[in-house]
């Protein structure tokens, strides 16, 4: 028995929806309110050691990664580099590949591959902004 027009339709528009919804859960944290995003933001910068973006200029055999600062939000500056040790205990799954680049948040002495963010972390647009209105 194949469906009618109709029924393809209503398959259609169900397919669509639900698309639609995955893809809104799908960008990243825009439930936030900017208030809330601000704050986290500058609880972050309050309690982190680290926190910059950058470019993984190269990973070492064992994990080790060097990243070069591209903007510093706070810590090291713009054109050092940090490295970054891999954490298989803590963060098994995680590790650096050359030319990513990764929003580094650190609360400890030393950054380690448990605290590399995506690019498109909701974080990054934030203390961009943190940064322009402090200047």
């Amino acid at each position: 028995m194949r469906p009618s027009t109709s029924g393809k339709l209503e398959i259609a528009s169900v397919c669509a929806l639900a698309l639609t919804m995955a893809a809104t859960r799908a960008i990243a944290c825009d439930c936030f309110p900017p208030e809330l995003r601000i704050k986290t933001a500058q609880d972050t910068l309050l309690l982190a050691r680290i926190a910059v973006y950058g470019r993984v200029a190269d990973v070492a055999a064992g994990g080790k990664a060097r990243v070069l600062v591209l903007e510093s939000f706070k810590g090291p500056t713009v054109g050092s580099t940090i490295v970054a040790a891999p954490d298989p205990a803590q963060c098994p799954g995680a590790a650096f590949a050359v030319g990513e680049e990764v929003l580094v948040l650190s609360f400890q002495d030393a950054a380690t591959a448990c605290d590399k963010r995506p690019p498109d972390h909701y974080l990054v647009e934030t203390l961009r902004w943190i940064a322009v209105q402090t200047k």
